[in-house]
């Protein structure tokens, strides 16, 4: 009874370590599913073209000891025999397929249910899934395709019509110089009658232009139509070059019209064909013949050209040929040009003064009203906007063609025009031109400038010519701060016009002259007064608009740099304005206005202080410290040493007074800041702060 008690208590310990160790068996085959799927899906990363098909024989050879799952119904399971252990789950092999099972992926992929073998599985060695997987070899390059043949490329290029323009453009070449043959050499070797010779000229280029027209409506037929008709329209050209010089039967001004009737009709067609090549073809050559008509450069072949350009400007509407425009604008523009040029190496031009400024306002006002028509459609707004400020490059060269009243108010006028169109787009906005483009807007705020210190230039001379530039830069400074779209353009031509300006004061007024009576003398006017105050005032204007579009460094340079301007520019005002007044002695008493008025300053500096924070408060008060020991450097080193008398004691007397004043009135404030409730201006407002 006990040997049969103790085996019936064996047999449960003993089909419980049976099923633990099924169970762990299942645990085994499932972790090696799990590693033969994580090796598959690397192989699948390392490489992505690997077939499906392929994906899936690796699945089944790296895991063999699982039954592929056949995507049918499932069978129901069999009846579960009576045991004497607890029941058991179902096996994992046995359970039916999921929904998203796939060809290649094992059967209840991700199910933890574990259950007892479906046969016996052999363990004779390490299990297959554990084995590495055999890597695919890498693709290999495919190799380089070979250079064609120099055969191959020529056919290639004749498919895409290239040999045919060669060839076209060639035979444009050999068919000019053979008309070119036929109304020069002709005559000299006695070969026909001139009328002949011209009537033949004119029917050939019409019979060229007839057959381009015929060609344009023949499929393909594009290149060689524009080819031709340009021939027959240069033939024309030389044919009515032949009638004007050669045989002298039309005048220049009647040359002139047959040559624009030619160039008109060859751009009818650049405008119908939708060819801006045709229309290059046809203006070019005739800028190149109008010079070698009229002999040179003269006023009627620039009113040719004016006209030209005028009557050529339809052809840009609904056309963005930036190139065509180009040529248009230079045509005019460039005779003007060298016009002024010449007269600057010597010509003389003071005949033409009048005309040259009547031509030049014509050539502008084609300029930019041309831009501000295409201005709506074009691709190339800032081009348009360049194109139209060059039109005002021979304004610049006035000086020297026309009288200084003249030239002066010629170029004002332009640059009122300019600056006129610019302010009167930016703010009247129609339906048909729309905002004007801030880049637009700027080129021309730039050229308006550009005259306008031209005509500043030539209007005055010396040193009443720096206090105008320095003037001019402070008006353009102080407008920069309420125009957006162009407060840099503004700003940074203010600064260059005042650079230039304060270093033409520097030339007349070194700082060194300044520490000598005699020179000062000598050099002393009202001028370099009227130039010091600008200079000042326009330093700090310009510091201030700097500080306002930028941060950082540059507002402290820009900063830094006024101060330095303005104590040189309130010392020369002094000392010169002294010797001015009073003479030897007012040079003295100028020192001593100048060393008050130093520290004055950096009072007022310290005062600004006061009213900011952090960085800009430590740089103010930087400034104004530094210039309190320049004050005092200057006091000791060069007014004790100089001044004499009355002078002495007053510069001394007075410097001392407002630095006792300052100290105290800084100390004071200070210890308001400090005491709570305190009737002082914080840091960085405006308004004080009274007690509760």
């Amino acid at each position: 009874m006990t040997t049969s008690s103790s085996m019936f208590g064996r047999e449960p310990g003993v089909a419980t370590l049976a099923r633990i160790s099924t169970e762990f068996e299942a645990i085994a085959r499932q972790m090696s599913t799990v590693s033969a799927e994580f090796a598959e899906l690397r192989r699948i990363v390392e490489n992505p073209a690997a077939q499906t098909g392929q994906q899936s024989a690796e699945q089944a050879q790296a895991s063999p000891l699982i039954p592929p799952t056949v995507a049918s119904a499932p069978t129901p399971p069999a009846p579960t025999p009576p045991m004497t252990t607890p029941p058991m789950t179902t096996p994992m092999a046995q359970q039916p397929p999921t929904a998203w099972s796939s060809p290649g992926r094992p059967p209840n992929y991700g199910s933890f249910s574990f259950g007892p073998p479906a046969r016996p599985v052999p363990r004779p060695g390490p299990h297959p899934a554990y084995a590495p997987v055999a890597q695919p070899p890498s693709a290999p390059r495919p190799p380089r395709p070979p250079a064609r043949p120099l055969s191959e490329r020529v056919a290639a290029a004749a498919e895409r019509g290239l040999v045919g323009k060669v060839l076209a453009t060639a035979g444009v070449g050999v068919t000019l110089i053979g008309i070119a043959l036929l109304l020069v050499l002709a005559a000299q070797a006695g070969i026909l009658r001139p009328e002949f010779r011209v009537a033949g000229g004119a029917m050939f280029a019409v019979a060229l232009v007839s057959t381009a027209i015929w060609l344009r409506r023949k499929p393909g037929g594009r290149a060689g139509a524009i080819a031709t008709a340009v021939t027959g329209i240069a033939a024309g050209y030389l044919d009515v070059l032949a009638a004007t010089k050669i045989y002298e039967w039309l005048p220049v001004v009647a040359g002139l019209a047959v040559a624009g009737a030619v160039a008109a009709g060859g751009l009818v067609l650049a405008y119908r064909w939708r060819s801006e090549h045709l229309g290059l073809l046809v203006v070019v050559p005739l800028i190149v013949l109008g010079p070698v008509l009229t002999g040179g450069l003269d006023m009627t072949l620039i009113a040719f050209m004016i006209v030209l350009a005028a009557a050529s400007a339809w052809v840009q509407w609904r056309r963005d040929w930036i190139w065509l425009h180009t040529v248009r604008l230079a045509a005019p523009t460039i005779p003007l040009t060298v016009v002024g040029l010449s007269a600057l190496g010597g010509t003389n031009t003071a005949h033409t003064g009048f005309q040259f400024a009547g031509a030049t306002l014509v050539v502008i006002g084609l300029g930019f009203a041309g831009a501000l028509v295409a201005m709506p459609t074009t691709r190339f707004r800032a081009v348009l906007a360049g194109l139209a400020s060059a039109t005002t490059v021979p304004v610049l060269l006035a000086g020297e063609v026309m009288d200084t009243a003249g030239a002066v108010a010629l170029q004002a006028a332009v640059a009122v025009l300019v600056i006129g169109i610019t302010v009167i787009c930016s703010v009247v906005r129609t339906e048909r031109l729309g905002p004007l483009p801030d880049v637009v807007a700027q080129i021309w705020t730039a050229t308006s400038l550009v005259v306008l210190f031209v005509a500043i230039l030539v209007c005055f001379d010396g040193p009443v010519a720096v206090s105008a530039m320095l003037g001019l830069a402070t008006v353009t400074a102080l407008v920069a701060r309420s125009w957006s779209a162009t407060s840099l353009v503004l700003l940074g031509g203010s600064t260059v016009i005042w650079g230039i300006g304060f270093a033409a004061l520097l030339d007349d007024m070194p700082p060194y002259v300044l520490a000598q009576a005699r020179l000062v003398e000598e050099n002393a006017s009202l001028s370099i007064v009227i130039g010091s105050l600008l200079a000042g005032a326009g330093a700090i204007v310009i510091a201030v608009g700097w500080t306002r579009l930028t941060a950082g460094d540059l507002a402290r340079v820009a900063y830094s740099a006024a101060a330095v301007v303005v104590v040189y520019a309130v010392t020369a005002i002094s000392v010169v304005s002294g010797v001015l007044i009073a003479g030897p002695d007012g040079f003295l008493g100028g020192h001593v206005v100048a060393t008050t008025c130093w520290v004055v300053l950096a009072g007022a500096t310290l005062a600004f202080a006061r009213r900011r924070t952090g960085g800009e408060r430590a740089a103010a008060l930087t400034g104004g410290l530094v210039l309190v020991a320049a004050a005092m450097a200057k006091l000791f080193l060069f007014d004790l040493a100089t001044l004499d008398g009355i002078f002495r004691v007053l510069v001394f007397i007075v410097t001392g007074l407002i630095l006792l004043g300052l100290g105290a009135w800084y100390a004071r404030a200070l210890h308001g800041e400090r005491v709570p409730g305190s009737s002082t201006t914080p840091p960085g407002t405006g308004t004080p702060v009274r007690p509760s």
